[in-house]
């Protein structure tokens, strides 16, 4: 098990052809393409795990993009490459878990693949900075891994609980995926007080989700 910083770091390099030629991920940024169109207008948004900016070379359009992510090697591909005209990138090298997204700063939120490393508590408290971060009417949309069933969570949550614990590490500081069902990821958008949840497309093993403020 690597620490997280060091297997994204390793990763950086060969990310977006293994994510977009390998996993074939072209489809799934497609539709995160189109969901980020469908906000429009946007000042201010934030991508949360922004890894290579796979997201953000989908923005066609004006905008203030922070761009977060824990492994600086990712920062460093991120900001070598060209962006849409206007758009303009500020680069935070940080653990969203200690980061301090604001109070309704951002038009918009965005995270891919970033959330299924933490447990249950963990994600609750960084969603509920998203919730903060985002102004009125804000939207927040998240595409990552989803659990088959309660039992494939439940065993995912245990095995890592067991190696963190092995380790004494705290938990999410390994990269150990540890997705949850759509049941539970819905479940805690509705208790940090999200209006409308929307699941706009599945695939086998990912769910992407649109939320309002």
């Amino acid at each position: 098990m690597k620490k997280i910083i060091e297997y994204f770091d390793e990763e950086a390099v060969r990310h977006d052809n293994y994510f977009m030629r390998k996993l074939g991920m072209t489809e799934f940024y497609d539709e995160i393409e189109y969901q980020i169109n469908q906000c429009c207008p946007i000042k201010n948004l934030l991508v949360i795990g922004c890894g290579t900016g796979l997201e953000i070379e989908r923005i066609k359009f004006p905008c203030n993009v922070t761009a977060v992510d824990i492994s600086p090697v990712m920062i460093q591909q991120l900001m070598r490459k060209k962006y849409y005209q206007g758009v303009k990138v500020t680069p935070v090298c940080a653990s969203i878990l200690d980061y301090d997204l604001g109070k309704e700063k951002y038009d918009v939120v965005i995270t891919c693949y970033t959330l299924h490393h933490f447990n249950e508590q963990q994600k609750f408290d960084i969603i509920t900075k998203v919730f903060c971060c985002l102004k009125k009417k804000g939207v927040f949309i998240n595409g990552d891994s989803t659990a088959h069933n309660i039992y494939d969570e439940l065993e995912r949550i245990k095995d890592a609980e067991q190696i963190y614990k092995q380790e004494n590490m705290p938990f999410a500081s390994l990269h150990i995926d540890v997705p949850l069902t759509k049941e539970k990821e819905i479940s805690i958008l509705e208790l940090v007080g999200f209006s409308s949840i929307a699941i706009e497309k599945e695939w086998s093993e990912t769910t992407l989700y649109k939320c309002v403020k």
